[in-house]
């Protein structure tokens, strides 16, 4: 079932239950996901008959429309959705793709996620992300792994304000709401 404003407390629940970096970023992308979803069907919802044998079949994974990244293109060409939410968009696709590169070994410490996070624009405008390594390298034992749970839990809580502001700007700029 895509996630709707009304669904938002599955979202948030999903995103909190995670407990990775990995899982968190697997769980953003499977709601941009479903939401990029409903918004194609919703626009192509004119004719359940157009659904079901033209636009379905477009939009199984090995259809043509099946990647997040080119229907998100559709909709842009399309001014369904603005420039900046496809590209916060895109920043998570990046984010899902280097997580299967890594093999989930990947961390909200490092470096090249920290920047690919700070390019979100719910992010960059709201709080933007920073890693003390220094501050984190003079701690020891079980204050460094309190410093590390607290910014984690800050990463995630970050991210499900970005999502769930992406999925509301969706839902509300194409009337999804219920």
């Amino acid at each position: 079932m895509p996630i709707h404003p009304d669904h938002e407390v599955e979202l948030l629940e999903a995103l909190a239950e995670t407990k990775s970096a990995a899982e968190c970023f697997m769980a953003a992308y499977d709601a941009l996901d479903d939401t990029v979803d409903a918004v194609l069907k919703s626009i192509f919802h004119k004719d359940d008959y157009a659904v079901k044998y033209v636009v379905e079949p477009l939009l199984t994974t090995d259809g043509p429309l099946g990647d997040i990244l080119i229907r998100t293109k559709l909709l842009l060409g399309l001014g369904v959705l603005s420039k900046q939410v496809y590209d916060d968009i895109d920043i998570f696709v990046t984010l899902k793709e280097w997580t299967k590169v890594q093999e989930g070994k990947v961390s909200f410490t490092e470096p090249d996620v920290i920047f690919e996070l700070n390019k979100v624009s719910a992010i960059k405008t709201l709080m933007p992300i920073e890693f003390d390594n220094e501050f984190a390298d003079s701690l020891s034992g079980s204050s460094l792994k309190m410093y590390l749970d607290r910014y984690n839990q800050k990463v995630k809580s970050t991210i499900e304000l970005a999502i769930t502001g992406t999925i509301h700007t969706l839902c509300r700029d194409n009337s999804l709401t219920s």
